[in-house]
């Protein structure tokens, strides 16, 4: 397998890890699509895995309907087609989305019972976050609360791949309630000015960022800043890290900071389709 195939084999194997699979599911379904049928010993061989690990997992991908498995005295396996094996894992997930919501009600009440109050902690609060996906929920997270101007500073490629998260949609709905973020990049690239086109979305800037990191803060509140950002195109890449702070101090001089980049940037060219 040559590199550009291994890496778009990886990023298959990251992609379904949103609906649910874990690797070893994963690499099965591929093998199957690629293969064709198999019996679990083949499987267990090409794959290097202990058959038990193999037979839980053809159990786990029968039951969410994205294999087939022929229940004669060879057990042969067989992988459903792409689009309605993907479709069966959305079904799957709905069904649990379902569930959660009439159990959540109750479960919420419950927990207010036996709630003790707290105080708002006088200190403030440092923490690490850890993965690409946990990152950019709690940016997200940080976009949907605030109640002063935001700003996101990072590079134009980190910036793209937050459009592939609830990041966008977390910006407009805090634009339409007149929060003003203020999104600063790197460099250009065609896709962003359609982006900042779009009817609730703020205006982006281009300007020289003093580093390859995420600066973002929301005004006298908290602050998420990372190091350098890697340069996979991975959600799922684990390796990265960053800080988030309570300190109203460190988000007022890292917002000042932003301040001093942002009147030295320019508007990006709006799209005119």
């Amino acid at each position: 397998m040559g590199t550009t195939e291994h890496d778009e084999y990886r990023e298959l194997l990251d992609s379904l890890q949103f609906f649910g699979l874990e690797q070893l599911d994963s690499e099965i379904y591929l093998l199957l699509l690629e293969n064709g049928p198999a019996t679990m010993s083949d499987l267990a061989g090409k794959l290097d895995v202990d058959r038990g690990r193999v037979y839980r997992a053809m159990d786990k991908l029968s039951d969410l309907e994205i294999i087939k498995i022929n229940n004669s005295k060879v057990r042969m396996c067989q992988a459903i087609p792409p689009e309605k094996a993907l479709a069966a894992l959305i079904d799957k997930r709905k069904d649990e989305v379902s569930k959660l919501k009439k159990i959540s009600k109750q479960i919420s009440q419950d927990l207010e019972m036996i709630t003790r109050p707290n105080k708002e902690p006088e200190n403030p609060t440092f923490s690490l976050i850890e993965g690409r996906n946990s990152i950019y929920s709690r940016i997200g997270k940080l976009i949907h609360e605030s109640s002063h101007p935001v700003y996101l500073v990072t590079t134009t490629d980190d910036f793209l791949r937050m459009l592939q998260t609830a990041i966008p949609e977390k910006i407009s709905i805090a634009s339409k309630n007149n929060i003003e973020i203020r999104i600063l990049v790197d460099s250009e690239d065609s896709m962003l000015s359609t982006i900042s086109s779009t009817e609730n979305f703020p205006q982006i800037r281009i300007g020289k960022l003093p580093s390859k990191s995420r600066i973002i803060v929301e005004k006298e509140s908290q602050l998420l800043m990372s190091g350098n950002i890697k340069s996979t195109t991975s959600l799922t890449e684990n390796s990265e890290t960053i800080l988030h702070s309570s300190s109203p101090e460190m988000a007022e001089n890292m917002f000042s900071l932003c301040d001093q980049l942002w009147k030295k940037t320019k508007h990006i060219v709006l799209s005119n389709s």
